[in-house]
């Protein structure tokens, strides 16, 4: 039975359908640094693999494709005016309706996956000053411009490293940008084989 709702993952191991942001890692080596891109992009192949084990850990349950992608998040208002603090390994201090669940509602849901998992989180707080340089250069702020980034190296590894013929996305090219989103995210939708099939 397809849901459009927010899940959790453990839900999700067991066949229901949805998106889900409990299995969120957090890019920092610490609270108080910054993110680095190498590391970022390693730290995410791992937990791509380990998501891939556990959902294929279920017997006649086995991923048939799967896509990596991104999305985009808002700040959530405050009663009596002003926005609440981005805790970027806690989803309910984000706005993820306009992101990952229309993601999932608009695209995913309606193409037969039966799941969507939010990976990690991006903010422009969260990145070295370094990057700076990148601000506007793409059309885009430099948490999106390093999240396209993140998903086109996960895309390359996937596909000409672990030449995992599951991988769906059917283009290189970026995407849409959200323009003015405060967060950005990267994610991870499978679909599952059908038993039934041939």
């Amino acid at each position: 039975m397809a849901s459009s709702n927010k899940t959790k993952f453990e839900e999700l191991k067991k066949e229901m359908s949805g998106y889900c942001v409990d299995k969120l890692i957090d890019l920092r080596p610490s609270e108080d640094d910054t993110i680095c891109f190498q590391d970022a992009k390693e730290a995410l192949i791992k937990h791509i693999n380990a998501i891939i084990k556990v959902i294929e850990k279920k017997p006649n349950q086995t991923i048939d494709e799967f896509i990596i992608g991104k999305t985009f998040f808002r700040q959530r208002k405050k009663r009596g005016g002003g926005f609440r603090e981005v805790d970027l390994t806690d989803a309910s201090t984000w706005k993820l309706a306009e992101g990952p669940g229309n993601r999932w509602s608009n695209t995913y849901n309606e193409k037969g996956f039966n799941g969507l998992v939010v990976l990690a989180a991006v903010t422009r707080k969260s990145l070295p000053k370094r990057y700076r340089k990148m601000e506007n250069k793409f059309g885009c702020n430099k948490q999106e411009a390093f999240v396209i980034g993140l998903e086109q190296a996960l895309i390359h590894h996937f596909m000409f490293t672990e030449c995992d013929d599951r991988l769906a996305n059917s283009s290189l090219e970026p995407g849409k940008y959200s323009k003015g989103a405060y967060g950005a995210l990267v994610y991870f939708a499978y679909k599952l084989e059908d038993p039934n099939e041939e």
